[in-house]
């Protein structure tokens, strides 16, 4: 420890060193704040503390520091609001942890640690190894101390505009950075920043040491590393392409290419990790809780992953197209590998990229993987108190179980290209093979640049200055094959792959645009309504009724009898992604329609699994028939339907014309009202009808007849002076027995016949004359036989259930 130990002037001028780096750092940062608070919607630009607090949030993150949201509200009532159940108060906490690390911002912490640091040793540089592992570790302590104090006061306590006393409900928060993980991997991260730019000659001498006896890992490791960087070039390239030309939705391009830029690193390795295979994955686990002052309590886990990626779906179509670019990255690194290598060796030995690869992979999805942990409670206090407690982890980014495989078997894949696919490569495209000997790597062996200069001599190419010296090496394997029909068949197999990748993209786009489209969608389902086939329209919705009393082919064909449905036309589309909104446009019966139809993609039933099947969301009409409950049945499109208290409720039917009718128990009545409707698909109102139902003149007079055949039955029956059923009736009121009691009608009635209109009831009513004699059985009372006349009114109903009307009169009425 004392020969590690830094003197007092080097310890000063480390520690001002390592104040510069995080100064530099933090005034990078703040620039990129301020430039993205452009971005921010008006109002929320916030002032030069924001500004600053934010700054040092994001520094603190780059070091892989842990930001942190502490939120408490309260809110009480007064008993004269609450109501039946009192006054009452509520109050909550809740904390959120979320661990991101922008790499970029990383890199250029760590960068500047290492131009200071390389700077001073060069300038003044210790005596030994000891005292440079010194400087480094005064110089990790300062800058985390330094650290440490700047994320400790930037906490903020709202900001940019963030209103904290909205609805009179007192939040108090506290956002920052946790202090205790940004000590450890400040610390880490620096000194070994630190250390590598202060004993740069003593790695490099340590690596050359290490290379004879590793050097078929470091190869390993070249290449590994090597094709892992321009696999993420590539893949950072094509994020690039696809903000500037694709859909970024709500974002725009602005704030999309801000993000993309800032988090450049992180949207790289997700992107090409995707490439290559491996699942992008989301999880989320955790559990809650309930207590009530009265009863137990409960505490349900929550467990939910979703999983994207190309083995298994879920990604855009556009990625499988670059699975080709991965490809050609990787097998011009394993090219590039062989060409390290004596080409008469034939061993295993290049597996070690797999490993390699693993590795490298393992700790790139680390990396990226973002962490969230929130917990709360909630405490109530009103008619009963209750309290909860819930506790949710989140995580998202590579699956690290899968990046290590995926990037173990493409390691694989390219130890085999190491060993098969070097020599016919090279002889095919030299000039390519050439220009591969320039790639990062172990040095080109003397005998491949010899094969490689012999057969640009031999096929008539230029022979590049650096391997003109290679034409006078003696070759001591076979020269590279030069032969023009060989190099035809592996270029037409190569350009065979390639058509198959971009070419099966744009042939998989433009069966999608063209053929497999929600326009098209919609087209074939009103086709098959039209055509009248039930079965075919049912299939092409996504959430109707397979079955239905009118969802069949004979209540189509009578649908369709009464008014062809034809001469469909999309009018427009309004597409996004798994949804799309189609203007269509048809004829009923010669009359022109229109509609909009929902349409929604089927992802899990894909036309020869690769294009989604469209359907129709909302693809059925509905209709309601309001009918008098005195029909004997409701017809729609010829069909029998049940009416209850007077109504069908909301039919699903086929869109076009439907016919609407009813059935009579009798020729003396006439069903009337709406008989054919327009009923267009879409979730909008139903389609209405009212059925009605009338008398005949021929039926007026039948019930007129049977209301006077009524009434001189009864009265001619009538055997007492308030007869049962029947409208006569006689006070006397000398309170005597009578007997012989004999009706009869003096004048003909009149009958007025009447029909609801709303439930078909038919009434009858009127008024006559009838005369009543009878006879006191005490002869005292009177001298003889009694007889008066008497003006009676009526009130009854007709029953047409027997085919004839029959009449039954009210006794209210008399």
């Amino acid at each position: 420890m004392r020969a590690a130990r830094p003197d007092l002037p080097s310890a000063k001028t480390v520690a001002l060193d390592a104040l510069a780096a995080l100064g530099s750092q933090f005034a990078l940062v703040l620039v990129l704040v301020i430039l993205g608070i452009c971005f921010l919607p008006s109002g929320s630009h916030g002032d030069p503390v924001d500004w600053l607090t934010s700054a040092a949030q994001f520094t603190g993150l780059g070091l892989r520091g842990t930001l942190t949201l502490s939120a408490v509200a309260s809110a009480d009532s007064d008993s004269s609001d609450s109501g039946l159940y009192g006054g009452g108060d509520a109050s909550g906490s809740g904390d959120l942890a979320l661990t991101f690390q922008p790499l970029l911002l990383t890199c250029t912490a760590l960068l500047a640690v290492w131009w200071f640091a390389r700077r001073r040793e060069a300038l003044s540089p210790a005596a030994g190894a000891a005292r440079t592992v010194g400087r480094s570790a005064t110089a990790a302590l300062v800058y985390t101390a330094a650290m440490t104090l700047l994320v400790a006061v930037a906490h903020a306590h709202g900001g940019y505009g963030l209103d904290l006393d909205a609805d009179d409900v007192p939040v108090s928060l506290d956002l920052g950075v946790d202090v205790w993980p940004l000590l450890v991997y400040a610390f880490v991260l620096v000194f070994l920043a630190d250390c590598a730019a202060r004993n740069r000659p003593r790695l490099k001498q340590a690596v050359r040491n290490a290379s004879a006896g590793w050097a078929d890992w470091w190869a390993a490791a070249s290449t590994a590393v090597s094709a892992t960087a321009a696999l993420l070039a590539a893949a950072f390239v094509a994020s690039l392409v696809y903000v500037v030309v694709g859909d970024t939705g709500d974002l725009g391009l602005g704030t999309s290419l801000a993000i993309a830029l800032l988090d450049a690193p992180n949207v790289a390795i997700l992107l090409g990790g995707g490439m290559m295979g491996a699942t992008l994955g989301t999880s989320a686990d955790g559990s809650a809780s309930g207590r009530t002052g009265y009863a137990g309590s409960g505490s349900p886990a929550l467990h939910a992953t979703e999983e994207a990626g190309m083995l298994h779906g879920g990604v855009p179509t556009a990625s499988y197209l670059l699975l080709l670019v991965t490809v050609l990255v990787f097998v011009a690194f394993a090219v590039r590998h062989a060409f390290g290598h004596d080409p008469r060796e034939r061993t295993w030995q290049a597996m070690r990229i797999g490993v390699v690869m693993a590795a490298v992979w393992a700790v790139l999805a680390w990396l990226v993987t973002i962490t969230a942990s929130s917990s709360g409670s909630l405490r109530l206090q009103m008619l009963f108190p209750a309290s909860g407690d819930v506790h949710i982890d989140i995580s998202f980014g590579l699956l690290e179980p899968s990046s290590v495989l995926v990037a173990l078997a493409w390691g694989a894949l390219m130890a085999l290209a190491v060993r098969f696919l070097a020599r016919p490569l090279a002889g095919t495209f030299p000039r390519v093979a050439t220009w591969l000997t320039r790639l990062p790597g172990r040095a080109v062996h003397p005998q491949w640049a010899a094969l490689l200069a012999d057969s640009l001599g031999r096929s008539g190419r230029p022979v590049p200055a650096h391997l003109l010296p290679s034409l006078t090496e003696p070759l001591t394997s076979p020269p590279l094959s030069v032969s023009r029909r060989r190099t035809r068949t592996i270029t037409a197999a190569l350009s065979v792959v390639v058509l198959l990748g971009a070419g099966g993209y744009a042939a998989d786009r433009l069966m999608a645009a063209e053929v497999y489209n929600p326009q098209n969608a919609a087209e074939d389902y009103l086709d098959a309504v039209s055509a009248g086939n039930a079965a075919d329209a049912l299939s092409r919705l996504a959430d109707a009724p397979h079955t239905g009393p009118l969802l069949n082919d004979a209540a189509l064909e009578a649908q369709l009898k009464a008014a062809p449905l034809g001469d469909v036309k999309v009018e427009d589309v309004d597409a996004d992604d798994d949804h799309a909104t189609v203007s269509v446009s048809y004829s009923v019966g010669g009359r022109k329609q229109t509609a909009d139809l929902s349409m929604v993609a089927d992802d899990e039933h894909k036309h020869f699994g690769l294009w989604p099947q469209w359907k129709v969301s909302d693809g059925l009409a509905h209709v309601e028939v309001t009918a008098p409950s005195s029909l004997s049945g409701v017809k729609v499109n010829g069909k029998e339907v049940t009416a209850t208290d007077g109504t069908t409720g909301e039919l699903a039917v086929f869109p076009g014309a439907v016919t609407t009718g009813g059935s009579a128990d009798s020729s003396l009545l006439e069903v009337g009202g709406d008989s054919l409707l327009m009923a267009a698909p879409g979730s909008g109102p139903a389609a209405s009808a009212n059925i009605t139902l009338t008398l005949t003149s021929a039926g007026e007079k039948a019930v007129q007849q049977a209301t006077l055949d009524a009434l001189t039955s009864c009265v001619s029956e009538a055997a007492d002076l308030a007869p049962e059923d029947c409208p006569v009736s006689y006070s006397d009121y000398s309170w005597s027995p009578v007997t012989d009691v004999k009706w009869s009608i003096s004048t003909e009635p009149e009958v007025d016949v009447q029909v609801d209109d709303e439930t078909g009831d038919i009434t009858v009513d009127g008024s006559f004359r009838a005369k009543v004699k009878y006879s006191y059985t005490d002869d005292s009372e009177s001298d003889g036989p009694q007889k008066d006349t008497v003006s009676s009114a009526f009130s009854g109903t007709v029953d047409f259930s027997g085919g004839t009307p029959t009449v039954s009169f009210d006794e209210s009425a008399y």
